[in-house]
């Protein structure tokens, strides 16, 4: 699971085609920023398609595909090895909680490689959170479910850490044109398959993938 930022960079480029020379992200010293980079991909580098998911963690339509369609394509296709799925943030500044959300499932994982369990959190409870009066409690709560170290997440959500990577995904995303979630770019190698904006049906879904597959 996870990949690494040469083949998320590659990938991101070719996808919006811009120029992400990255070089900003990899130089704490800690590594975090690293960590957080690889840990919202899963499915293996060696699978033949990667789909881009561009999504606002406090989308409604985000939510419902992330709740009701993820669930099965993940099993299918990610699982299986034969998809790698790669999440990409654009926060719309319609939504005023929704880039806290991004840092706090960039933080999970950056220290526990925990994107996923957190993603999976964030967008299940997410009337609870974008309507509270504290959301970064809720965070720390989430969390706190998750097991993670919690000095370690509050440090990397007081201080901003996970900044650098959100200001790449939505200057990348915009760059390209790309407005709305959820928009998910399927590729082939590095090929543009299809772009697809919005909720699909599994079927739907099922055609698009098989045909990227079958090549």
């Amino acid at each position: 699971m996870g990949t690494g930022r040469s083949t998320y960079h590659a990938g991101l480029s070719a996808v919006l085609a811009l120029t992400l020379a990255g070089t900003a992200v990899v130089q704490e010293s800690d590594g975090l920023l690293e960590r957080a980079l690889s840990s919202r991909a899963k499915g293996p580098d060696s699978a033949a398609v990667t789909v881009y998911e561009i999504a606002d963690f406090q989308c409604p339509y985000c939510a419902r595909f992330a709740t009701d369609l993820a669930p099965r394509l993940d099993e299918e296709y990610v699982q299986t090895g034969r998809v790698q799925w790669v999440f990409v943030n654009l926060p719309l500044h319609t939504h005023s909680v929704a880039w806290p959300a991004a840092e706090a499932a960039l933080c999970a994982g950056a220290v526990g490689d925990a994107f996923w369990p957190m993603h999976d959190r964030l967008f299940m409870d997410q009337d609870e959170w974008a309507e509270a009066d504290d959301p970064m409690a809720m965070f720390v709560g989430y969390a706190e479910d998750l097991e993670l170290p919690g000095e370690r997440f509050l440090d990397c959500m007081v201080r901003d850490r996970v900044a650098t990577l959100l200001l790449q995904d939505v200057t990348s995303v915009v760059g390209a044109q790309i407005s709305g979630t959820p928009t998910f770019i399927i590729m082939r190698g590095r090929e543009v398959v299809q772009r697809l904006v919005g909720i699909q049906t599994v079927k739907e879904w099922q055609a698009v993938l098989d045909g990227a597959l079958e090549g």
